[in-house]
Parts: structure tokens; sequence; C-alpha cells
């Protein structure tokens, strides 16, 4: 009986070890969460609201030193990342990717299109 005790007991040190060890490596694996924003300029121009210079705000903190990517319509892109700058964000550290996206069906209604206003602010 005694023989049997030890060997489990033994066996639940090893199962035990590994089972911690498999934790690690699962929380090792698992990767970063990426931050997203996404702000609009005006319609009409290429101004920054104060709601989005709010919004840049709140990415320029999240992002803390991290590589930040814009995308958009290159005059918006622009406009966001003389913000960021104006923020603190060195130059260096902010990639401009021009792409309008996917545009939304035309209302006919003389609405402007709000995908051809937006950029994706993401690290």
């Amino acid at each position: 009986m005694r023989k049997y005790t030890l060997a489990l007991v033994a066996g639940s040190l090893v199962m035990g070890v590994a089972g911690v060890a498999s934790a690690q490596d699962l929380a090792n694996a698992v990767a970063p969460s990426k931050s997203e924003f996404m702000v609009f300029t005006e319609q009409g121009s290429h101004a920054l609201s104060p709601t989005a210079i709010a919004t840049i705000r709140s990415a320029v903190n999240d992002a803390r030193g991290a590589r930040v990517t814009l995308t958009g319509s290159p005059e918006n892109v622009a406009a966001v990342k003389n913000e960021l700058v104006r923020q603190g964000v060195p130059t260096g550290s902010i990639v401009a990717r021009n792409d309008l996206g996917t545009p939304l069906p035309s209302a006919g209604d003389g609405l402007s299109d709000p995908s051809s206003r937006r950029v994706a602010i993401t690290f």
C-alpha cells in the first residue's frame, strides 16, 4: 500500500510540473493585443474636429512609445500625423499607409462618404 501511495504522490508532482510548464507556454504563445482608433476629418475639408483631436489624444496615451500606423487618404493621414507629432509622438515611430479602403455606396443626396474622411490609427 505504501508503494502505491508513494507512486501516486510522485506521479502527481510530475503531472503538476508539466501542467504549469504548459500553462506558461500557452501564456507566451498568446499574441499581444492590438489597439485601433478611428478618426474622421471634417466634411468638405481635412480639418480635425475637437472630437477627433480628443480621440488622437487617447491613442497617444495608449500607444506609449509603440509604432503607430495611420491608414487613410494621403491628405487625412497627413492631418492626423501632424496632430500626433504635435502631441509628442516622434515622427520616426509613425508609419503612413495611403489606403482609401472600400468606398461606401453613394446615397446621391449630397452627403459625403465617411470612408473617404476616415483615418485608422493602429499600434
